[in-house]
């Protein structure tokens, strides 16, 4: 899931830049795993917003979800596919339908075994000031990525 949401995150990515708004994506793992990720998902720039943080500094900081029992066999996780169906959505995006079309050729394993379980967030900063947070409740349940792009350009074009 995390890759999809890089693609999605992506694909907006010139509208961030132009508003003015920086794009960091802070994932778990080691600096070189990173490098081969953006590569592997075809992103020639991906190093200027991918950020990897090998002991979760960050997810501790931010004190994101994580566990086997809390995350991976929440309820939320079902829901997360099943919200896209009632939506009218497929289940699998474009992007996610690409990362799974190779997902043989890219298995990362976290640096430690616990940081497999550790779930992500999104957050819209305004200075030192954090203007909006979701923490994501279980796999898959991850905020929207147009949604989050659509605040944070129309924050800027109100500022």
């Amino acid at each position: 899931m995390c890759q999809e949401q890089i693609l999605q995150y992506n694909k907006r990515r010139t509208e961030l830049l132009a508003a003015g708004v920086n794009l960091v994506i802070v994932s778990i793992g080691k600096p070189e795993v990173g490098k081969d990720l953006v590569k592997h998902l075809g992103i020639p720039d991906g190093e200027d917003f991918l950020v990897v943080d090998p002991t979760n500094e960050a997810y501790d900081n931010l004190d994101l979800n994580r566990g086997v029992g809390a995350t991976f066999f929440n309820p939320a996780t079902p829901w997360a596919f099943g919200r896209r169906v009632l939506q009218g959505k497929s289940m699998l995006s474009e992007e996610l339908s690409e990362v799974l079309s190779k997902w043989k050729d890219a298995v990362y394993i976290p640096p430690k075994q616990d940081q497999a379980f550790y779930q992500g967030g999104a957050f819209l900063f305004s200075g030192d000031q954090t203007a909006y947070a979701h923490y994501d409740e279980a796999t898959a349940a991850h905020a929207i990525p147009d949604e989050m792009v659509d605040m944070a350009v129309k924050m800027t074009s109100a500022a």
